[in-house]
């Protein structure tokens, strides 16, 4: 399988009892407290499902969440992740259950990473050892412990350059042209992010305790699971009847979980439901959307520095 792990946060209803399970987060204007949620996701990215999800506080740190995410994990699959990922003890730990890693490194992550990226090599296998400031105490390791990692160096078509940091050490079974692509089906949680908050409206809470929240959130990625799995067989038939058009068509994700949702008690209390399946899958085929391929969007991360969060309100609904 090929997996992914990636972060976000969850703005939360305000009130006494988020704000002690949750904590305050203050943006750096001063502008008005909120309270968010730290989430954070395992993804299967070529099946579209999501296979372990949790909402705590914005406190705990993404890389340790991760870490919980791993067991999850069988072996032999692939985990790619960000940047802000990188661990040795997280390495190891993949390295002992045989699980494979791909992750977006910072130069700086070691020394070994750093004098790889200085000596402008296309890939190379390098030796990592931990932080030697590190207490061992707790850890499955020592301090002499070395593990090989292959270290490749992407060039993106913005000019930018990429180090990767890989278990996958054969570069005959995996060579180094697949890995801009590789690297590249991580968008696909980013993406999965987007119709997780936007399109399913997890942010939708219609409770504001603890459990009403926690009770959504899980229903949510429910929902997204299902949406995935119920659109999969309609794709290949949208992809058989437009197969002449001049793009690909995709299902339309806001309509059909709208569709979904329409028919959702249904599905779930007729005894026979093919004839709900058939009616479901010929709206999924007939609202497509076109595939345009190669667009491209300048990114300013700066966007939403300055913007206040929008008030929260007990009765928010989502428009499906």
């Amino acid at each position: 399988r090929l997996l992914s792990v990636d972060g976000s946060t969850l703005n939360l209803p305000v009130n006494d009892t988020t704000k002690k399970v949750y904590g305050i987060y203050n943006n750096q204007n001063l502008t008005n407290d909120v309270v968010l949620g730290r989430v954070s996701i395992m993804y299967d990215l070529l099946n579209e499902i999501v296979l372990d999800g949790m909402l705590c506080n914005h406190s705990i740190g993404e890389v340790p969440l991760s870490r919980e995410h791993i067991k999850n994990a069988n072996e032999n699959d692939i985990i790619i992740m960000d940047r802000a990922y990188p661990s040795f003890e997280s390495i190891h730990e993949m390295q002992k259950r045989k699980i494979h890693f791909i992750y977006r490194c910072r130069s700086n992550f070691s020394n070994q990473v750093n004098k790889f990226y200085e000596s402008k090599k296309k890939e190379a296998l390098i030796e990592i050892i931990p932080a030697q400031t590190a207490p061992f105490k707790d850890l499955p390791y020592t301090k002499d412990i070395t593990i090989q990692v292959r270290m490749i160096r992407i060039k993106l078509s913005s000019g930018e350059t990429e180090i990767l940091m890989t278990s996958l050490l054969d570069n005959e079974k995996y060579p180094y042209s697949d890995f801009k692509e590789l690297y590249f089906k991580r968008w696909g949680i980013e993406t999965y992010y987007n119709r997780f908050k936007n399109i399913i409206g997890v942010e939708n809470f219609s409770g504001t305790s603890d459990q009403f929240i926690q009770q959504e959130f899980n229903c949510a990625l429910y929902m997204s699971n299902l949406q995935s799995i119920l659109t999969k067989e309609a794709q290949e038939e949208a992809d058989e009847k437009y197969i002449n058009r001049k793009y690909e068509y995709k299902i339309n994700t806001s309509l059909s979980l709208c569709f979904i949702r329409n028919k959702l008690v249904e599905l779930f209390t007729k005894k026979e439901n093919e004839e709900l399946m058939q009616e479901l899958k010929t709206l999924f085929v007939v609202n497509v959307i076109p595939v345009r391929p190669n667009r491209t969007f300048i990114r300013d991360p700066d966007k939403y520095r300055t913007r206040t969060k929008p008030k929260q309100f007990n009765n928010r609904r989502c428009v499906l």
